[in-house]
């Protein structure tokens, strides 16, 4: 059965992509029915553009033409009702709040990212758009001209959550000229979590992203082992807590038809 989501996604390269993992379309055309979906933890935060009707997250609904979506920590389940216009940035773990510290000051802003001068104006400017690919590109070079006079590449958030990203070891982040303390409260201040939680959330989502390519259904055991976990139980529990689903109920729902 289609899907009635239209669903079109950019991973920016270079420069930008230390700053965002995505750029995304999901339309959903007004003839058609509305999708539920859900979005899997992934410790990064994003900007939503709404240019059609409100969106249901976790049943509270919201009507606002821009959102800020904080730290995801736990997974959320959006529904996408017929006339569904969304188009959004997401933000590399760590990397929103540090663009709306950067841009604040940028812009001598006092109030919250969505009402920012460029912000807004990326609103006007996209509902101009006549198609997806117009508005992608506009997003993409706006966030690239705005990020190129923000970036450090010796930033420690940044280096502590390619390690972690990396290794399933926390103990690589004594290679960072930092100490624990410090790396601690940058994380909390940053990602408002832990280094190690950081590091759960991101192993269940690896885990998950598996079984959604087809990777060892029938080998939980052995996907566990491969993924740090102590064993399939504990992978179980790992996955209900973060995720909302265990991995065999995320097998079953992937194969319904």
């Amino acid at each position: 059965m289609t899907s009635p989501l239209l669903f079109n996604i950019h991973f920016p390269q270079g420069l930008l992509s230390l700053w965002l993992q995505a750029i995304w379309s999901a339309q959903v055309p007004m003839d058609q029915p509305g999708v539920t979906r859900r979005l899997v933890a992934d410790a990064g935060s994003g900007i939503l553009f709404n240019l059609g009707v409100p969106v249901l997250i976790d049943q509270q609904e919201f009507q606002d033409q821009v959102m800020f979506q904080a730290t995801n920590q736990r997974a959320h389940l959006i529904h996408l009702s017929s006339g569904t216009d969304l188009i959004g940035v997401r933000f590399q773990p760590g990397m929103g709040r540090l663009f709306q510290t950067k841009l604040a000051k940028q812009q001598d802003m006092t109030g919250p990212l969505q009402t920012s001068e460029f912000i807004q104006s990326l609103l006007v400017q996209l509902k101009y758009c006549l198609n997806t690919e117009e508005r992608i590109d506009l997003l993409d070079k706006a966030f690239y001209q705005r990020v190129s006079s923000m970036t450090d590449i010796h930033d420690p958030v940044l280096k502590a959550v390619e390690l972690l990203q990396q290794s399933s070891r926390v103990d690589l982040l004594d290679a960072l000229p930092l100490s624990q303390r410090q790396i601690e409260r940058q994380f909390q201040h940053r990602l408002s979590m832990s280094p190690k939680y950081f590091q759960r959330l991101r192993r269940v989502r690896a885990v998950l992203l598996a079984l959604k390519e087809g990777k060892n259904h029938t080998r939980l055991a052995e996907l566990a082992i491969e993924y740090g976990f102590s064993d399939q139980a504990h992978m179980t529990r790992e996955c209900q807590l973060i995720a909302g689903i265990t991995p065999k109920r995320y097998i079953n729902r992937k194969l319904l038809p």
